[in-house]
């Protein structure tokens, strides 16, 4: 037998819907208007689906039940403890203050020449971590602390100077077009 349970959007009540409303109103930044807008919207009729919601407000159903989550649990301050997006320490390979440490450490072997591109730096960065990882987080990291992703030869490691020098002596000062 299989038994469909399905999520209820039911507010706690710390605000009433007056007072979510001029939360909603009074509100400047546009993410903490959106939130407040699905709290109100759910105080309103809360015998709704959450897709129902997702479907008129333009957000996903799984953020519906994340705000009034967070709202039930955190108040009428669940603004303060929203911590959406952004980099997770305990996703991290290494702490910001970690990287910023080998990152200077590695700045002098770069500035002699010792670091000439990621996958050497990648190298010393699994070494120290303890396990691969992707060339996404190299590159962020550069991004993070402020690294040139790239940086344009001065020379083609496979040029032929005397090539170079004879074709300059036997071209053409000027191309004119057959006319």
């Amino acid at each position: 037998m299989y038994i469909c349970t399905m999520r209820i959007l039911q507010l706690n009540p710390h605000l009433t819907t007056a007072e979510l409303s001029s939360k909603l109103m009074s509100c400047v930044n546009p993410h903490h208007r959106s939130y407040w807008q699905i709290l109100l919207s759910v105080s309103f009729n809360p015998s709704k689906k959450a897709d129902e919601y997702a479907l008129f407000l333009g957000v996903t159903k799984s953020k519906i039940y994340k705000v009034v989550e967070i709202y039930n649990k955190e108040g009428a301050g669940f603004l303060d403890n929203l911590n959406w997006g952004g980099r997770r320490s305990q996703t991290s390979h290494m702490s910001f203050e970690d990287e910023k440490k080998m990152m200077d450490d590695l700045k002098n072997k770069a500035k002699d020449g010792q670091i000439l591109v990621a996958k050497h730096l990648r190298k010393i960065v699994e070494k120290k971590v303890g396990k691969p990882v992707s060339d996404d987080y190299i590159w962020d990291l550069f991004k993070r602390h402020n690294w040139k992703k790239k940086m344009p030869r001065p020379e083609h490691p496979k040029r032929n100077k005397a090539a170079q020098d004879e074709f300059k002596k036997n071209s053409l000062k000027s191309w004119q077009p057959n006319q």
